[in-house]
């Protein structure tokens, strides 16, 4: 099994559950623009080889943050997939572009500068952290993420996967030969048809989608089989793994399949992450990539408290280590 971890970069920039406004991006709150080489040397030396990382912009000229690239360019020895949206977009982009399209034209061009300037250097880049659950935020119900609205989940998915595949489009034009990735959660409740649990990676791939087409979301005839590389799934509960491995190998022949995401956040006490860890090695698969997250102790999307289950903390404190480091 290959080890790797996630320095989670997730944005939340809306209301926590007590309704209390929430604003802040996972990557500074961490410490870990202060601290990048020094989180990554450390993470090294517990045996970790494979990285997950996120794009900061420059909001004042509307760009890439192109110094903090260069630093995971340098930093990185070709082990990080660059996200390039988990949940937040440029600051610079406002409402009325979000609805219009401009959102989707304008983050086509920023993924297309990106992977222009660094070709080669990131093992992949991610198209969109949990599209689903970005979704989920900011329609209707919840409602409490920017641009809020109250809008129904096909209105706000009909924006929010079209800047996805505008993102991917923008990757693939601006270096033909990188890989692009995507991560949703996998096998959080059996009663769950696949076909709804793997509609972010479809709708990017252009599969034919008779539920969207009924709701009048046709965004997945924007998508193409070539946009995405690596199917990443986020595995949080222990529902048969084995199955949830075949079924995506099954939906999504000729595509990687990794284990993007997994943690024992939700039964820190009782699963250790060598004892969760476990469960995937036991599947005998040398070649499996498992990537646990939060690697740093992040703030929680739910009121902005620290959370448990990190393996490793902002002063360098290692939680924990691959047998034989």
């Amino acid at each position: 099994m290959v080890y790797g971890m996630c320095f989670d970069g997730s944005v939340v920039r809306g209301r926590g559950d007590d309704g209390q406004p929430l604003h802040f991006s996972n990557t500074r709150a961490t410490g870990h623009v202060e601290h990048l080489e020094f989180h990554y040397a450390r993470a090294r030396q517990m045996g970790l080889t494979r990285f997950r990382d996120t794009v900061l912009w420059d909001e004042q000229n509307r760009a890439p943050d192109y110094h903090w690239l260069d630093r995971l360019q340098a930093v990185g020895q070709g082990q990080i997939e660059l996200v390039l949206n988990h949940y937040g977009l440029p600051e610079w982009i406002d409402e009325a572009m979000f609805w219009d399209g401009r959102a989707a034209a304008m983050m086509h061009d920023l993924a297309q500068q990106i992977a222009q300037r660094y070709p080669g250097a990131f093992r992949s880049y991610n198209v969109g952290v949990e599209l689903g659950i970005w979704t989920d935020w900011v329609a209707a119900p919840q409602s409490r993420q920017w641009p809020f609205g109250g809008r129904s989940w096909w209105e706000v998915y009909r924006q929010t996967s079209a800047i996805t595949i505008a993102i991917a489009q923008g990757l693939k034009a601006g270096d033909p030969a990188c890989r692009t990735a995507m991560s949703e959660p996998w096998g959080w409740d059996p009663a769950v048809p696949y076909a709804d649990q793997a509609r972010p990676f479809t709708t990017v791939l252009g599969r034919p989608d008779a539920v969207a087409e009924a709701h009048g979301c046709h965004t997945w005839q924007q998508g193409r089989a070539d946009l995405l590389d690596v199917v990443g799934l986020n595995i949080y509960f222990d529902n048969d793994i084995p199955a949830l491995l075949a079924a995506a190998r099954q939906l999504f022949p000729g595509k990687a399949v990794i284990v993007a995401e997994t943690a024992n956040i939700y039964r820190p006490d009782c699963h250790p992450p060598a004892l969760w860890w476990a469960k995937f090695e036991a599947l005998g698969e040398p070649d499996l990539e498992v990537c646990w997250s939060p690697g740093l102790t992040v703030l929680t999307h739910e009121l902005g408290e620290r959370m448990a289950g990190n393996l490793l903390s902002e002063d360098g404190a290692q939680h924990w280590h691959r047998p034989g480091y």
